[in-house]
């Protein structure tokens, strides 16, 4: 019997696999260890043992945001401690993008969600990471950054009229409003990302087509072709790279890439990894 996490500063899902394949779900506040003191960690992290009895779990695979190096040993000393038999291991969210995208095979795992991230993969390890540096420095083609292109043209004037008349009418805000949410108010990476809903409503429109292709040539040239060349196999997870899926293929294949996996959440493909290395 194994546990996966799969924690974003949202949210964070587990999934409980017992020895007859059978599954268990439940979904917990998000977890990031920049933003959260140890103890809530902890009692959050415990709330599983409503789903998951601590003396029968072989094994936890927990992947998280925020969950860098220096942070694996802290996941995994409190979740030794909830579950005594388990043999741990705490990683990166972009080291489940790597397996639940690749596998054990090389390739290049990437994340396109609210913000985007990618690696070269190679051996089971990370051999390479372009720093994603946030929204406002970088996090090309995340939902962030497909946000600020499309509100920067709307309040300069620059969208097509038709585009900007269903933006009014889509939104309660007006231009105040938005220099408020984004300036003076938390989280303006999240309020940006909401506006990818919008662009998927109006995707059939050239300037919304348009966009997140700039946005995902963005971010091929300034993270993905920084990897080795020799390197074509290339897999995504995150709601972006789902919902704007056949805008990314297009991309990728203009780059020469060949798309493995393009998956909204790494969970699915996480346990058939997984289960595929149990004995």
């Amino acid at each position: 019997m194994f546990l996966i996490f799969d924690a974003g500063s949202t949210k964070t899902d587990v999934r409980l696999v017992s020895d007859d394949g059978t599954e268990s779900s439940m979904v917990l506040q998000g977890i990031n260890p920049v933003f959260m003191e140890e103890e809530t960690i902890q009692a959050e992290l415990a709330r599983v043992v409503e789903m998951a009895d601590p003396m029968s779990v072989g094994q936890v695979f927990y992947y998280g945001a925020g969950c860098v190096a220096a942070y694996e040993p802290l996941f995994e000393r409190i979740l030794g401690n909830i579950f005594p038999l388990a043999k741990v291991e705490a990683h990166s969210d972009l080291y489940a993008a790597c397996r639940a995208t690749l596998g054990d095979s090389e390739g290049i795992a990437c994340i396109l969600g609210t913000g985007s991230n990618s690696c070269h993969y190679k051996e089971g390890k990370i051999q390479k990471n372009v720093s994603p540096l946030g929204f406002i420095l970088g996090d090309e083609g995340s939902g962030a950054v497909l946000g600020k292109l499309l509100v920067g043209d709307v309040l300069k004037g620059c969208a097509p009229a038709d585009i900007t008349e269903k933006f009014w009418q889509w939104t309660e805000m007006d231009q105040k409003g938005f220099i408020e949410a984004v300036y003076r108010k938390p989280f303006p990476n999240r309020f940006l990302a909401t506006f990818t809903r919008f662009l998927g409503e109006n995707i059939m429109h050239p300037y919304c087509q348009k966009l997140v292709e700039r946005a995902f040539v963005s971010f091929f040239e300034r993270n993905i072709l920084q990897y080795d060349s020799s390197v074509k196999k290339i897999g995504f997870v995150g709601s972006v790279a789902f919902h704007f899926s056949e805008i990314l293929q297009m991309v990728a294949q203009k780059y020469g890439y060949q798309v493995s996996v393009i998956t909204q959440r790494p969970m699915d493909e996480l346990v058939k990894y997984h289960s595929l290395l149990m004995p």
